[in-house]
């Protein structure tokens, strides 16, 4: 099994990170896994500039910045499943991860439907990875889980939008220092189950 995962905190061997491996410990546990980690703040992935050359409205052209990402989309179209990951930065995914999604449009393939008029009405579309499993990992500072929904419904959206197949969250809270969340058991129990569960068939 082919797992990507996207790490989109600033700072390796932080709570996201460390939730991740575990994660793809979980995943390792039962089965034979080739895994792929992006750190989303080293890699050459340049900001989304809204240009819309790889939507329909301009005919699905190659997106003109010249960087990793078609290489990633490549890759991502022969995995399995993904892992989205993320701090909490003040309510909202990192600046990182929000550029991923953003980039990642190319998955999408939209055909849309026009009246006798000409205008727009609608779209239907089809997604390059849809079917493929994925899993959310969520770190915060603060205690209250409720901080980060909005952050887990959005990345919820996203997947729905690619037509990802969600098997999974971890959400772990109160982690005010690096790392904090290894002293954590039922976080890091939590976040090995659902990798074993990412790694199911079916």
């Amino acid at each position: 099994m082919k797992i990507m995962a996207f790490v989109g905190s600033p700072r390796k061997g932080s709570n996201v990170d460390t939730l991740v491996d575990r994660v793809l410990e979980g995943a390792g546990s039962t089965a034979a896994v080739d895994v792929e980690k992006i750190y989303l703040y080293e890699a050459d992935i340049k900001n989304c500039i809204g240009c819309l050359a790889c939507t329909a409205l301009k005919g699905g052209q190659p997106c003109p910045l010249k960087d990793d990402m078609p290489g990633i989309l490549e890759r991502m179209i022969k995995a399995d499943g993904f892992i989205f990951s993320t701090p909490n930065y003040v309510h909202s995914m990192s600046a990182a991860l929000t550029n991923f999604f953003c980039r990642m449009q190319p998955l999408i393939k939209m055909d849309i439907i026009r009246d006798e008029q000409g205008k727009i009405t609608g779209a239907d579309s089809t997604s390059l990875i849809a079917g493929k499993r994925a899993v959310m990992v969520v770190s915060q500072g603060d205690f209250s889980p409720s901080r980060s929904a909005l952050i887990l419904r959005t990345i919820d959206s996203n997947l729905k939008d690619f037509k990802l197949k969600a098997v999974g969250e971890v959400l772990s809270t109160g982690n005010l220092e690096k790392a904090a969340v290894k002293e954590k058991p039922q976080d890091m129990e939590l976040a090995f189950s659902i990798g074993i569960r990412l790694a199911a068939n079916g």
